[in-house]
């Protein structure tokens, strides 16, 4: 008796993509499909008669989400949105979190390698920058992939976000509107993958840096990893050099950098904002609860995770197909708290 791998070594293509076409055929290329039917019926799998048309209303759509920390506070409120979605579709969801954070080529093959294993139809893979060098490891997954939070190298793939760089300019212009012009950036690492969301918040800054005309040297940006740690360390550098940068508001890329810088001024003896401003970006839960609460950019999280759910029914709809590629931008605004100062203008 032959087996699903007897059928996939034949035809070429994937365990997970034969079991699609006996179990969910609505939801295969009809080429394929038919491919798959006739090898198993000369392998002598089973008499397709047993093989049945199918929709997507009747077909059981599982899906395989990808993250890279689950301890991430922002993935509560993303997950929350493709949840919901989800349910109100009778979509059943699996998690995978990369080992150790590996936001890398091999982190990525071990979890398209888990979520291949459970036969899941299509893959929602967050905060992970998708370089053009993984387009052979994107097409030997057979199965859709939409992207939340970062983007494909070359808009390959369906990737819902804010628009980083723009929002990023907005932030400091919402602190030179407060009459801050010696304003200092915590960004994201610098790596290899260059257009990383995190990275296009730093151009943001420096494009408002000159629009404004502001004065800059490279030490009034520090680097860390997008953490509650890497913001106070980046701080500490900060203020290390406040008193020839004179640096009055700070702009992290992320929340939780900035509610670790807040410590380290606090540490050192400073308040926010009467010695120096903090803003974030994000607006997280936990943003609206510390002391001062936190200025920030809000990304709305939920809206994010239910449009890349949403992507994906539009495209078993469709018979296979992505309706749309590319980055979609969803709405972003500032939050005003009690984190940002306004000073006299000179």
């Amino acid at each position: 008796m032959a087996t699903i791998q007897d059928i996939a070594d034949y035809v070429g293509i994937s365990i997970a993509t034969v079991s699609r076409a006996l179990n969910k055929p609505a939801m295969v290329n009809p080429e394929t499909r038919e491919r798959v039917m006739q090898a198993a019926k000369k392998l002598n799998y089973f008499d397709t008669a047993k093989f049945k048309q199918t929709n997507i209303k009747n077909a059981k759509i599982s899906l395989g989400v990808i993250i890279p920390y689950i301890t991430s506070f922002f993935f509560g409120e993303l997950f929350s949105g493709i949840s919901r979605v989800a349910q109100e579709n009778n979509i059943d969801l699996i998690l995978y979190e990369l080992k150790s954070g590996k936001m890398n080529e091999e982190g990525l093959t071990e979890a398209f390698s888990f979520v291949q294993q459970h036969l899941v139809d299509g893959v929602i893979l967050t905060s992970f920058h998708m370089p053009a060098e993984y387009d052979k490891l994107i097409d030997t997954l057979q199965i859709p992939v939409v992207l939340l939070l970062d983007s494909h190298e070359n808009s390959k793939l369906p990737a819902y976000k804010v628009d980083d760089i723009r929002a990023s300019f907005d932030a400091v212009a919402y602190l030179v509107s407060r009459g801050h012009r010696r304003i200092g950036m915590i960004s994201a690492m610098l790596t290899q993958q260059h257009d990383r969301g995190e990275q296009l918040r730093l151009k943001g800054y420096k494009q408002a840096v000159d629009f404004y005309g502001l004065p800059f040297s490279e030490s009034f940006v520090a680097y860390g990893d997008m953490r509650f740690e890497d913001g106070y360390r980046a701080m500490k550098e900060l203020l290390a050099e406040r008193e020839q940068t004179g640096l009055t508001a700070i702009f992290a890329a992320s929340d939780e950098m900035a509610i670790g810088a807040m410590r380290c001024i606090y540490d050192a003896g400073l308040k926010v904002p009467e010695d120096i401003s903090v803003m974030g970006f994000d607006n997280l839960s936990v943003s609206g609860i510390t002391t001062p609460k936190l200025t920030t950019i809000e990304q709305p999280f939920g809206e994010i995770g239910a449009e890349g759910v949403k992507h994906m029914i539009r495209h078993f709809a469709e018979g296979g197909k992505f309706p749309e590629k590319g980055q979609f931008y969803l709405a972003y605004k500032i939050i005003e708290r009690e984190s940002v100062a306004a000073i006299p203008l000179d």
